[in-house]
């Protein structure tokens, strides 16, 4: 299995991609020793039913990228392994195979970072979401064979789908937390106007005036209501209009295969 720098070549999936990440996992974790928190089978490759470039992307996480510093020579003394310190991405690339044999792309990504949180959501989104997930490989098909010799122009063109797919479910995510709060004090301000209208001012509990309670519970209830509620309709906003970009571009996907259709006849 290789692929040369710059081309873009989709194979169907194959479980020895697995195979060869069990395989370099080994020695990661042999160079790295504790340098690593978490060793994981990202991109295409981890994932079945959907064609990919043969090459096993894999992401390293670490408490610092600095971290990466300590074990670098193991690297560096490697013929096979080539380091790219990538700041676009906010990672650290390791390459291994030469420039025209591909065969690892290795992330090194700080663990807390917004890029390593990405990576895994998303990986994990296309294992357990069939649509995203023929979405997905309908969209690569279709990029693949247009820019088959010119893998950033190929990879630029997924980003767009994956940040609204990110953007949609880190959206929905966020939403149900912040959906509880916004019930839990909406009851919590209703239930301190109802004792506030009905108990008597006088009157106690645990030596505190129940009005004093109320007041506070009106309060705190009240805020915590209308900020989680503003926070809550952003968030739908959001959700909304990654969902118009995520649709739009999977619209174009269908065209350009209805279009490949239409032509084979």
């Amino acid at each position: 299995m290789d692929t040369k720098a710059g081309e873009v070549r989709l194979e169907n999936h194959s479980p020895r991609w697995q195979r060869m990440f069990a395989q370099e996992l080994d020695e990661l974790w042999g160079y790295f020793g504790d340098t690593a928190i978490r060793i994981s089978h990202i991109g295409s490759t981890a994932i079945d039913g959907i064609e990919a470039k043969p090459i096993i992307d894999i992401a390293v996480a670490v408490n610092d990228l600095k971290d990466f510093d300590l074990v670098s020579h193991n690297f560096t003394s490697d013929p096979n392994y080539s380091i790219k310190k990538d700041s676009a991405n906010d990672e650290i690339l390791i390459r291994k195979g030469g420039k025209q044999k591909r065969e690892y792309y290795i992330h090194v990504m700080d663990i807390d970072s917004k890029r390593y949180k990405d990576v895994i959501f998303f990986r994990n989104l296309l294992l357990h979401d069939e649509r995203i997930r023929n979405n997905y490989r309908d969209l690569k098909h279709v990029i693949a064979k247009k820019y088959s010799h010119d893998r950033k122009k190929y990879s630029s063109s997924k980003k767009e789908f994956i940040q609204s797919i990110l953007e949609m479910e880190w959206s929905r995510t966020a939403l149900v937390p912040a959906a509880i709060i916004a019930g839990v004090s909406l009851f919590v301000f209703l239930i301190s106007l109802y004792a506030r209208l009905t108990i008597p001012l006088d009157a106690r509990i645990f030596g505190f005036y129940v009005v004093a309670i109320c007041r506070v519970g009106l309060l705190f209830g009240g805020v915590a209501f209308v900020s989680t509620a503003i926070s809550s309709g952003i968030l739908i906003c959001r959700f909304f209009k990654a969902k118009k970009i995520n649709d739009a571009v999977v619209a174009k996907i269908q065209k350009e295969i209805a279009k490949e259709a239409r032509s084979r006849k």
